[in-house]
């Protein structure tokens, strides 16, 4: 007598379980900062990475490691 479950049902509960394991994945925060007022000024003003330290296009890098 085979007492294993049906094929179907096992890979159910084996799906159900890996979804419910990754459901409680992750980190949630506790508060989340409301987006910034018109007008008020952008903390972050300016761009990254700063194009005026990225070498031009067949000039060398200023600093680092230069490669032949």
């Amino acid at each position: 007598m085979n007492r294993h479950l049906p094929r179907p049902v096992t890979l159910t509960v084996l799906a159900l379980a890996g979804v419910l394991a990754l459901a409680g994945c992750g980190k949630k925060p506790s508060t989340v900062d409301s987006p910034r007022p018109e007008g008020q000024a952008d903390p972050f003003p300016r761009p990254y990475p700063n194009p005026s330290l990225d070498p031009k296009p067949g000039k060398p890098a200023g600093s680092g490691v230069q490669f032949p």
